[in-house]
């Protein structure tokens, strides 16, 4: 009986395209930098525009008053046509001549002008357009630009 040998080859060893370590200094970097250049992008450009909101949203030492301050402006504008006819009632009766309130009153006539889903739309706009003419010149002269727009809403 005859024996032949068998050569074995070793597999040929894989090139590493990056070192481990380097591609974690790498990404750990990359990623460490764009948290940095976001973080103070994002910062600034909520900064700019909450400083306004802020500022009218100052305590007032009046619960009502910062309520009726917080959904003109605050709120999202669901939740202000949600608590519609409450606002404009306190409004109209409690604090007929404050600015920061009446922004609300824009907001509403913006929504139910572009066709944002308000419950009785029509009435509702024909209503807002009144409040908006018997209001206090002195704060409701920003407003009067909607009101032609109301009374067509159909």
């Amino acid at each position: 009986m005859k024996l032949n040998p068998v050569y074995l080859l070793a597999p040929k060893p894989k090139p590493r395209s990056i070192p481990s370590r380097r591609a974690f200094l790498i990404a750990g970097g990359t990623f460490l930098a764009g948290v940095g250049l976001g973080g103070a992008c994002g910062y600034a450009a909520g900064a700019r525009g909450s400083a306004d909101v802020d500022d009218e949203l100052k305590p007032t030492g009046d619960a009502n008053l910062d309520r009726l301050r917080w959904l003109a402006v605050g709120a999202t504008i669901e939740e202000l046509i949600e608590n519609r006819l409450g606002f404009l009632n306190v409004l109209t009766t409690a604090y007929p001549k404050d600015k920061t309130a009446w922004r609300g009153i824009d907001r509403l006539a913006q929504a139910a002008i572009q066709g944002t889903q308000i419950p009785n739309r029509k009435t509702f706009a024909q209503y807002l357009s009144q409040v908006i003419e018997r209001g206090d010149p002195s704060v409701a002269q920003t407003c009067q630009r909607h009101t032609e727009a109301l009374r067509r809403i159909r």
